[in-house]
């Protein structure tokens, strides 16, 4: 039976602009495979505009500053140690984003929930370090909460 890990950030207050919610940051040779990813956040205006949320991956040349401390449980299968580095609330952005989809999330509010099809989950490319990001963009100062769940490929 295949690992199962869900990695998650922990709460902190987005300001106006973007800003890397999540990264999951795999060594060279260690692939990712996404099963699910979500994000919420508790917005008190309802008239507040959407924020956009973004998914994706980088190629860590310019990976950017994290902060905080977010945390990775293994939930299912054979107890085997995680090997990834983890990052949240990054004070400076990377710029090696590459974006494979965006929404918009309420700020009031919002939760998105996203579930990869069964055989068509992403993964991060054979070879290089490489991450698998989650990314908002917020008018409004908003707490954020995000977790992804995922597997070696």
């Amino acid at each position: 039976m295949d690992a199962v890990y869900m990695s998650r950030n922990t709460v902190f207050a987005a300001t106006a602009g973007a800003k890397t919610v999540l990264k999951l940051i795999s060594p060279t040779g260690f692939n990712l495979k996404i099963h699910e990813f979500a994000i919420s956040m508790d917005g008190v205006t309802a008239t507040a505009v959407p924020a956009t949320v973004d998914w994706g991956t980088s190629d860590e040349t310019a990976a950017g500053t994290s902060t905080g401390s977010p945390v990775t449980t293994q939930i299912k299968g054979q107890t085997i140690a995680n090997g990834i580095t983890l990052g949240q609330n990054f004070s400076a952005e990377g710029t090696t984003y590459t974006v494979h989809g965006h929404l918009f999330v309420p700020q009031f509010m919002g939760v998105l929930i996203y579930q990869n099809p069964l055989g068509l989950e992403p993964v991060s490319p054979a070879g290089n370090a490489d991450s698998f990001f989650l990314r908002i963009n917020v008018s409004a100062n908003v707490n954020v909460l995000a977790w992804v769940k995922w597997s070696r490929a």
